[in-house]
């Protein structure tokens, strides 16, 4: 397997089948209400909007990139070869850093920020819908939603806890049967998360930053 697969096949549990959720959370729950064709034009009004919404910018030089990668690589590499290993710790800048510069984001990239407040996960994300539907060329999709993140008996668990559109909350009713959802539950069945994170203790959200834990071998 080369480098490049090996740190893709780390990061799969922390960030794209967790972090990554606040994006595809939000894309799959607005298009799907806009795309109720008898409410389109009422629904594109209230939930879209004709301009792209501001979100934060990272500057990063490629040696603090590469740095910042090849600590995660480690953690992987250890992680996957059943080492003993310190946990992995993300600061907010860190996790944005690493998803504006993987391959895998490249279509997103500028659309989305992730910011760790308390023990929560908020995405914050700005993005053109004809991405997802030509009939909405030049709306944007400007939320954020916040997630609850937690592991036990390593299964990640990433629930709903809020989430905004235009500023403005999504009616509870909407909200009731999402929030009851484990949104990582196929990142927990899915054949190339699953076995990664069964070989982790822990994934908290703390003081500003991700500290994933590996399980102690035994």
């Amino acid at each position: 397997m080369s480098d490049e697969q090996q740190v893709k096949k780390g990061r799969g549990c922390f960030f794209y089948g967790c972090l990554t959720l606040v994006v595809l959370f939000l894309i799959l729950v607005i298009t799907t209400i806009i795309g109720v064709r008898y409410a389109v034009n009422k629904m594109v009004a209230n939930y879209t909007e004709d301009h792209a919404a501001t979100l934060p910018k990272l500057e990063a030089t490629s040696a603090e990139i590469a740095s910042l990668e090849a600590r995660v690589k480690n953690f992987s590499d250890a992680l996957n070869n059943g080492k003993p290993t310190e946990p992995l710790v993300l600061s907010e800048r860190e996790i944005n850093e690493l998803i504006a510069n993987d391959p895998n984001f490249v279509a997103w990239k500028g659309h989305i920020y992730v910011s760790l407040v308390g023990d929560q996960v908020k995405g914050q994300v700005s993005i053109p819908l004809e991405k997802v539907m030509n009939f909405l060329h030049g709306r944007f999709l400007n939320g954020s939603a916040t997630l609850k993140v937690k592991m036990e008996d390593g299964l990640l668990y990433v629930s709903l806890q809020s989430l905004q559109v235009k500023g403005l909350d999504m009616p509870e009713k909407a909200l009731a049967n999402l929030r009851a959802q484990n949104l990582a539950r196929d990142a927990n069945t899915d054949t190339n998360n699953s076995p990664t994170l069964r070989k982790l203790e822990s994934i908290e959200i703390k003081d500003g930053a991700v500290i994933v834990k590996a399980r102690s071998s035994k």
